[in-house]
């Protein structure tokens, strides 16, 4: 119980001091801002893996981002997937996620200020209009990091894929980035507020290029990519 009330203590004390760092530097070096907001968000990430008194493993790690455009997708058991991620990137990358998470008071505005992306899946221009942002980041050389379930899975079992992710790869014609992030559910479930020490391993698989793919393409990508990762599960859950 005293790890949980620390942990929501650092959560809180976090995100005020990188989001308010953020506004500030939004409205006072608007130039720099880019630069200084991945920062403060693989800052953000990693304080709260500490206070929560989780150890961050990344295998393959030179997979990741390399300056180039890309998608990682990955599959979604606790809210840890996000720090743990972000605190692996640590720079030039941005998550997809629900419009609901922006209307957040200030933390919202601040997410969405950082880079991030916030979909309106009931405005069918609006989420045209997200996904287009979501291509000018990676042609910037960023990596996008969606969860194809669409939510955590409250079993640990890994849900359906949704064609989202493929779909935007494919248009764009950038590689997708299969990662597996285990450990993370025992850190703290879906529909639980309780946190528990533990580790969360991210394990990157190889990236599936795109190029000459079409539309026609998708669901073979996502398949690809759903069994890339159940994979790369596994095969750490036997290490």
């Amino acid at each position: 119980m005293i790890r949980t009330v620390w942990a929501y203590a650092v959560i809180v004390g976090a995100t005020l001091y990188s989001g308010g760092r953020a506004v500030l530097y939004y409205f006072l070096w608007p130039r720099h801002f880019r630069r200084r907001a991945d920062r403060l968000t693989g800052e953000w990430t990693s304080i709260i893996l500490r206070g929560a008194g989780t150890r961050l493993v990344v295998k393959n790690r030179d997979r990741l981002g390399n300056g180039r455009g890309q998608i990682l997708v990955s599959n979604h058991q606790s809210w840890f997937d996000i720090f743990a991620l972000g605190t692996a990137l640590r720079e030039k990358f941005s998550f997809v996620g629900k419009k609901e998470l922006s209307r957040i008071p200030v933390v919202g505005a601040a997410w969405e200020k950082v880079g991030n992306i916030a979909i309106d899946r009931s405005d069918q221009q609006a989420a045209i209009d997200s996904l287009k942002r979501a291509d000018e980041l990676m042609r910037e050389g960023r990596t996008i990091i969606m969860f194809p379930e669409g939510t955590r899975s409250p079993t640990g079992e890994m849900g359906r894929f949704k064609k989202g992710a493929f779909v935007m790869a494919i248009k764009s014609q950038v590689p997708v980035v299969p990662v597996a992030v285990v450990g993370t559910r025992g850190i703290m479930e879906k529909g639980s507020w309780k946190m528990s020490p533990g580790t969360a391993t991210v394990v990157v698989g190889h990236p599936i290029e795109t190029e000459g793919f079409t539309l026609k393409d998708r669901n073979r990508l996502a398949r690809e990519c759903r069994e890339a990762i159940l994979g790369l599960a596994n095969g750490e859950g036997k290490a």
